[in-house]
C-alpha cells in the first residue's frame, strides 16, 4: 500500500479485475448486481461480499439492506436515526459485520469479491474502503459500481488504474468473461510450469 496520498490499492494490481460499474441517478444497478450475482452463482461460481438489494414491501422507510452473498444473510446497513427522524445513518455494527464478511469471502478466495458501492463514506476515508484493497492485495477480482460524479475520487483512490464499465448486462457479462478466461489461462500456465518441475525432480542425475 503507498502512503502519502489517498490511494488505497496496493502497486502491481490487474487493472482488468478490478472493475466498477457507473451509473446516473434513477439507474437500477443494484438489481443489476443482484442479477448478475444470481447468475453466476447459479452457473457454480463462488461469490462473495455484499451487494445493496433493491427496496421491496418489506423495506423500511430510509433503510438500506445488503445480501451477503455467500451466506444468504440479509441484514440493515442503514436507519433512520429514530422517530420523527428525517435523515438516516449508518449503522456501524452493521458495517462492521459487512467488513467482517467481506474479509471472510476474501479469505475463501471466491471467484470474484463484489462490493455494492464505492459511495460518500468510502470517498472521506470510511466505510468499506480498506476492504477494497484487502480484496485486490489477495489477488481477486473485484467489483463494485460508483455514481458518475465519484469517477474522479474512484480514480485517486485506485491510483488511476482499473475498468469502467457501462451499466449494462450484457457489458458486465463480457468483462467477467475476459476476467475469467484471462485467470483461468494463468492457472494452466502455473499448473504446467508445476508438473515439468516435478518431472524434473523425478527425473535420475546421471552420475559421472
Amino acid at each position: 500500500m503507498q502512503t502519502g496520498d489517498d490511494r488505497g490499492v496496493p502497486d502491481m494490481v490487474d487493472a482488468f479485475e478490478l472493475a466498477a460499474l457507473v451509473y446516473d441517478d434513477g439507474v437500477a444497478v443494484d438489481h443489476l448486481m443482484c442479477f448478475f450475482a444470481d447468475e453466476l452463482r447459479a452457473a457454480g461460481r463462488r461469490i462473495g461480499g455484499i451487494v445493496q438489494l433493491p427496496p421491496d414491501e418489506d423495506t423500511e422507510p430510509g433503510q438500506i439492506r445488503v445480501l451477503d452473498l455467500m451466506t444468504g444473510d440479509v441484514f440493515p446497513i442503514k436507519q433512520k436515526l429514530g422517530p420523527g427522524a428525517t435523515s438516516c445513518t449508518l449503522d456501524s455494527a452493521a458495517l462492521a459485520d459487512a467488513s467482517a464478511r467481506i474479509g471472510r469471502a476474501v479469505d475463501a478466495r471466491v471467484d470474484l469479491v463484489m462490493i455494492s458501492k464505492f459511495s460518500k463514506q468510502e470517498m472521506a476515508g470510511h466505510g468499506l474502503r480498506s476492504e477494497f484493497g484487502a480484496a485486490v492485495a489477495a489477488g481477486l477480482p473485484v467489483l463494485t459500481s460508483i455514481k458518475r460524479p465519484a469517477v474522479e475520487p474512484w480514480l485517486r483512490f485506485t491510483g488511476g488504474i482499473g475498468t469502467l464499465l457501462a451499466c449494462r448486462l450484457r457489458v458486465l457479462r463480457d468483462w467477467w468473461a475476459e476476467t475469467d478466461g484471462r485467470r483461468a489461462a494463468i492457472y494452466l500456465q502455473e499448473a504446467r510450469r508445476a508438473a515439468a518441475a516435478a518431472a524434473d525432480a523425478r527425473r535420475p542425475v546421471k552420475v559421472g
